[in-house]
This record gives structure tokens, C-alpha cells and sequence, in this order.
């Protein structure tokens, strides 16, 4: 269903705007009617408010790229991976709408989609490309992961359920730094929960 009742323009920031749990983009060309800077800045403002932003920016997009890269990190909560590959342009929502910008080429406004069935490809898309960027980035480090004996006891510990502080306390490091650990493995593996970087670190041979 396209949503209704605003300004192309206006409707499709919005939608980005009002998210309340998880932004998914993938920019390609460009994701809104907007210049990089200014749709770096509307995630940054979503992700100030708590909001999980994960963007999916093509490599050879400079102008996004450099707008992402001089983004705040320690304020503005924007996870980037970048693909090598070509992706479309799309925003995914709260996980239940789909936002497809007009080509460069073409005048149309902005598509607001609600259709689950759009949504979950779009999803679906987003996911496959963040799983692949993740692991082609750190291509270097995950090989030393298999090896590396303090990740490799930490996504056993995961593995067997441990509660934080007696997983940290067999390991002999803070419960902090073993969260800091945890994050970093999943963020490398493309993982949303720790039963997920679990079943991708089997799947991968990490473990």
C-alpha cells in the first residue's frame, strides 16, 4: 500500500523520521530526495534517539561514503557496511515498511510500501548483503577468529548458555569487557542475537 496524505518528499522522510526500533538502508545512488549530508543527518537524528541504523552504502559512492565516514560515532549510533557489489536503493523501516526512492533518471516520487510481502524481500535483501559485506571486511580478522583463542572460548561459552558474569569470571575478564567482546563478534558476524552469531560461527567453522 503507498502511503498517503503527504508530499512525496515529506511523506518518504517521515516514514524514516518517526522509526521507533531499527532503520535498514541500502544506498546505492541516493535513498531519499535529499544530498548525502542531509540524509546522513536525518539517520544521525534517528539514531540519536536510540533508534538501531544500519546502512549498506555501495563502495563507489564517494559522496555517501564521506558523509558516513565523518559521522559521529560516539554520538550517533550508525552502523556501515559497505558492498562491493551494485544494490538498489531502499530504507526498511520498524521491519514492516519499504521505501524505494525514483531512479536518478526518473521523476516519479518516492514509493511508501507496507505490502509484508515487499517488505520482507526488501528485509531479506538487506540482510543478505549486510551478512556479506560483514564478513568480505573482515575477511582478515574472522580467519584469525577461528584461531584466536579468547573469541573462540567466548562463542563456546555462547554456545553452552552461560549467564555474562560466569562466562567473564572463566575467562578471567570483566563482565564489561566480555560484553565488549560479545558485540564486537556479533557485529563482525552480521548477527542481530547472540543464539544467531552462535549458529553463524558453527556455520562458518568458527567454532
Amino acid at each position: 500500500m503507498l502511503a498517503r496524505g503527504l508530499p512525496a518528499l515529506r511523506r518518504a522522510e517521515d516514514v524514516v523520521r518517526a522509526a521507533r526500533v531499527h532503520v535498514a538502508v541500502l544506498w546505492r545512488d541516493g535513498v531519499l530526495p535529499l544530498t548525502p549530508r542531509a540524509t546522513v543527518a536525518l539517520l544521525a537524528e534517528v539514531a540519536d534517539r536510540g533508534v538501531s541504523v544500519q546502512v549498506l552504502c555501495a563502495r563507489d559512492n564517494a559522496y555517501a561514503a564521506a558523509e558516513l565516514a565523518v559521522a559521529d560515532p560516539g554520538k550517533r549510533a550508525i552502523e556501515v557496511q559497505y558492498a562491493a557489489r551494485g544494490l538498489p536503493d531502499a530504507i526498511v523501516v520498524d521491519h514492516r515498511i519499504a521505501v524505494f526512492p525514483p531512479t536518478l533518471a526518473d521523476d516519479a516520487p518516492a514509493a511508501v510500501l507496507r505490502h509484508s510481502g515487499v517488505v520482507s524481500a526488501a528485509r531479506e535483501l538487506f540482510t543478505t548483503g549486510w551478512r556479506a559485506a560483514a564478513l568480505a571486511h573482515h575477511r582478515t580478522p574472522l580467519d584469525p577468529l577461528a584461531g584466536a583463542e579468547l573469541h573462540q572460548e567466548i562463542l563456546a561459552l555462547l554456545g553452552q548458555g552461560h549467564t555474562d558474569d560466569t562466562a567473564a569470571r572463566k575467562l578471567g575478564v570483566s563482565v564489561r569487557t566480555y560484553r565488549r567482546h560479545v558485540a564486537t563478534i556479533m557485529r563482525t558476524l552480521g548477527a542481530d542475537s547472540r543464539f544467531q552469531a552462535g549458529a553463524l560461527a558453527r556455520e562458518r567453522g568458527l567454532v
